[in-house]
């Protein structure tokens, strides 16, 4: 990495993490550009030459975290809910305090947006199969489990994340089986 980069990276470090302090401290929308660059100690227009607001501050830095959550799990030899939800509960629980502080900040809906801007590219790399693999139908596919996951991510992180990310993975795998087979949805 060269050096100018090096620098961009610590820089936008320096800016995540004093957003992420003035948020345990006040309301997200009370907190100014102003603060945080005086908290991060960099310089106005180093701000500006990284973003355009505060909300691109953590838009950046999920991408972050959905590189490395696709970085992180191969793909898999067959859809395996157990497994995709043991993989997806880990991985955000790594982040637990992060996503408890977006929720306390009010930002829930930004944990959703920004994990269903990434669905797609992960859900693509997940897939073994090359026959779905590309076009409409992983697209589809990938609405669609990422919109029931991302339901009981958000009512983990409101009962607080209190199960570890086994327990809880244990746990909506064997009602959502038990509800498919009692109903014979998986049939289908």
């Amino acid at each position: 990495m060269d050096g100018h980069k090096k620098q961009r990276e610590q820089s936008a470090r320096m800016i995540e993490t004093a957003l992420f302090e003035l948020m345990e401290e006040k309301a997200f929308n009370e907190i100014t550009v102003s603060e945080i660059v005086k908290r991060a100690d960099v310089a106005r227009r180093t701000f500006y030459r990284l973003y355009n607001r505060k909300e691109d501050v953590i838009h950046r830095y999920f991408g972050k975290l959905s590189r490395d959550y696709g970085n992180t799990y191969p793909a898999l030899d067959k859809y395996d809910l157990k497994q995709i939800g043991s993989d997806y509960f880990k991985f955000w629980y790594q982040h637990r305090e992060f996503l408890l502080l977006m929720n306390q900040s009010g930002l829930g809906e930004m944990i959703y947006y920004e994990i269903s801007r990434a669905s797609e590219e992960i859900v693509k790399k997940r897939i073994g199969c090359e026959k779905v693999r590309n076009g409409q139908d992983v697209r589809f596919f990938a609405y669609y489990s990422t919109g029931g996951f991302i339901l009981l991510l958000h009512h983990w992180i409101i009962d607080g994340m209190k199960e570890t990310p086994e327990q809880y993975a244990q746990q909506v795998s064997r009602a959502i089986l038990k509800c498919t087979e009692a109903c014979g949805l998986n049939r289908y």
